[in-house]
């Protein structure tokens, strides 16, 4: 048995020293964290005392005083030589580790924002890490930090509240939000109390995935905790699922998510690669064959969330496929799928498996999930989801700068409505929202510098569309938007005058051409540069614009001759891309300037603005206050939470002169 411990702490040494030499040749720290560095208060913070717990390894990650680290590497494996009295005392534990009593004494150690400092048994933990033990036994006390808004404190407060419900310990997040996701996964509601069988059976399901994570697998995501790869997992794959699933088929959910982790992982993380106008190669064989479309046909699968007679949204992206079918013609073969008692998860699998689809296109940001879940498990298929840049390296997202036609609208509407203030019903708050708001803002604000819009959302309880009216407001704007179809436009005027007998006047309509979109996206396809035009490995979300031809405005016969020719002129120029909505001086609600004329906007910029012009009475609501028809794309799409930094104040006073 001495001999099995001396090969033991070889084993142990040698893991010790790569560990070491890895940290050091990339300008890590080695060795354990000590935590008179990392909490140089802790003598004087908040404590305490937790009594004995089962501490999970994987959470101890350093030393209490600084000088007992020098003996171990930060995962700690020993350092020092197998002759010393340091290696004789951890093969005496080992000894006790392999005989009938086994290592019985409970360390003692501080726990400070979910991570854990040995103050006593260094040894102990370093002989049962080395046998890959999943916990250890510690007296804890707990080092409460001060609150605050960094990031990390608030997500460990919420794991105290957390830990008080569920009993849970193994959940360590730096990020605010991560566990009522988790929680929300389970179908939990929000403060639940965990019974024992909850507790248990998530228990299982994590030590599963512990087992399921080999350490290649973790070596790509070293900056992710087996917390984050939990929560990725149980957004992608249901819980239920997860729960009953070995380690073998666990391995096989998890390895689909790595470059996912990786993406948000990388030390600088790179945003999602933005493809703002189409890029579409020369038609070459040897790319159509490398990816993967080596038959004559492309089988592509449409999946819709209702059906096309009765949503207005399904209608424009069906119009889209019709027009596809008649540009294409036999290149493709298309089928169409509608969710309804059958799952979007098992629809989308039929699609595959038995249809043989090879691109899959999901025209809802609610299928995302299950176009997460099919893309895994089906690595050659090539998903497309009609979402506003999510970064997600398994599928790619499509969606239009509608923010473009809204500008046009919004000049058209400061020139029309007077001394009345404008309406405009928004539908949710979600990405690429706050821009378009604030496109048709400064479009009014070009043609009529004083006039007001009053912002609805028909997201919220109430009749926007009556509210507006009761205000004053004479022209309303918002959705519903046209689409177009393969010989027509289907207008729903989406900008209209009430005249003085009450009658409705269109003015504009801001138009998606799904059809131009899905044209250009599958002839990238068909010409083998589906990974030619970006990276592999990269998040990608297409957002193309009026120059593109995915976007456009119709106007109204009763427009009058001059705004028409100004909507005309703007058209133009947004097609040519020499003119910008966002340029100039911009002041939000607060008096911030947002944009000066030094200031570029970034598409990134556009998408997670979350702020309103000053001409915009009105707020963007809070989650809690939206129906909860609304919540589901909301939460898919949020609005970053974190304000962005405006640029500078505005003055104190200002004149400015309207020519």
């Amino acid at each position: 048995m001495k001999t099995e411990a001396i090969e033991q702490y070889r084993a142990a040494l040698r893991s010790g020293q790569r560990y070491y030499q890895n940290a050091v040749g990339h300008g890590k720290y080695p060795y354990p964290q000590v935590l008179e560095n990392v909490c140089p208060e802790y003598m004087s913070a908040a404590r305490q005392e937790l009594g004995i717990l089962e501490i999970p390894m994987d959470s101890i990650v350093g030393t209490l005083a600084d000088g007992r680290k020098a003996a171990f590497a930060g995962n700690f494996m020993p350092l020092l030589p197998d002759n010393t009295e340091f290696s004789a005392k951890w093969i005496a534990l080992c000894n006790a580790h392999l005989g009938t009593t086994g290592i019985t004494d409970p360390i003692s150690c501080f726990e400070y924002l979910g991570r854990f400092y040995v103050q006593e048994g260094h040894k102990r933990v370093s002989v049962l890490h080395s046998y890959g033990a999943p916990t250890i036994t510690g007296k804890v006390t707990r080092i409460i930090p001060t609150w605050s808004e960094n990031p990390a404190v608030v997500a460990y407060y919420e794991f105290l509240e957390f830990y008080k419900r569920s009993g849970v310990y193994v959940l360590q997040f730096t990020h605010p939000g991560c566990i009522a996701k988790i929680e929300k996964l389970m179908g939990f509601e929000k403060g639940h109390v965990w019974t024992d069988e909850e507790k248990s059976e998530f228990m299982s399901m994590f030590w599963v995935m512990r087992e399921a994570c080999t350490k290649e697998m973790l070596s790509h995501v070293q900056d992710q905790s087996l917390s984050e790869v939990v929560l990725s997992a149980m957004e992608l794959y249901p819980y239920d699922q997860l729960a009953k699933l070995g380690i073998s088929d666990m391995r096989k959910r998890l390895a689909p998510l790595i470059p996912d982790l990786q993406f948000v992982s990388d030390e600088e993380p790179s945003e999602p690669t933005v493809s703002t106008e189409p890029a579409i190669p020369e038609k070459n064989l040897v790319s159509r064959i490398f990816d993967g479309i080596s038959r004559s046909t492309l089988n592509i699968a449409f999946i819709h969330v209702n059906q096309p007679e009765t949503s207005v949204w399904t209608r424009g992206h069906d119009e889209g496929r019709k027009y596809l079918e008649e540009v294409l013609g036999d290149q493709i073969s298309v089928k169409t799928y509608i969710v309804g008692e059958e799952s979007a998860e098992k629809l989308m699998e039929r699609a595959v498996t038995q249809d043989g689809a090879q691109l899959l296109i999901a025209t809802a940001p609610t299928l995302l999930g299950a176009a997460r879940q099919t893309a895994a498990l089906h690595p050659g298929l090539k998903v497309l989801v009609c979402a506003l840049s999510v970064p997600y390296v398994g599928v790619r997202t499509y969606y239009s700068r509608i923010y473009e036609a809204k500008f046009i609208s919004g000049a058209i509407a400061g020139a029309m409505c007077g001394k009345h203030p404008i309406g405009y019903i928004a539908r949710y708050p979600i990405l690429g929202v706050p821009a378009s708001i604030n496109a048709f803002a400064l479009g009014v604000r070009m043609t009529n510098p004083n006039a007001k819009i009053q912002l609805q959302w028909s997201c919220l309880d109430g009749d926007p569309y009556k509210q507006l009216l009761q205000t004053g407001a004479r022209i309303i704007s918002g959705h519903p938007i046209a689409v177009a179809s393969p010989g027509n436009v289907s207008l729903s005027w989406s900008t209209s005058l009430m005249l003085n007998d009450g009658r409705m006047m269109p003015l504009a309509s801001d138009v998606w051409n799904w059809g131009r979109t899905y044209e250009q996206m599958v002839r990238s396809v068909l010409a083998g540069a589906w990974d030619t035009t970006v990276p592999r490995g990269t998040s990608v979300s297409y957002w193309w614009g009026m120059s593109s031809g995915v976007i456009n405005i119709e106007l109204a016969n009763t427009l009058p001759d001059g705004v028409r020719q100004l909507a005309n002129i703007l058209k133009d120029g947004l097609t040519r891309n020499t003119v910008h909505p966002f340029q100039g001086t911009i002041t939000d609600q607060e008096g911030n300037i947002r944009v000066d004329p030094e200031t570029n906007l970034t598409p990134e910029d556009l998408m997670q603005m979350n702020w309103l012009c000053e001409n915009v009475e009105g707020r963007i609501p809070t989650m809690d206050e939206l129906l909860p028809m609304s919540r589901e794309t909301t939460e898919l799409l949020a609005l970053p939470q974190k304000e962005t930094a405006p640029v500078e104040k505005r003055p104190a006073f200002s004149v400015s002169l309207a020519l």
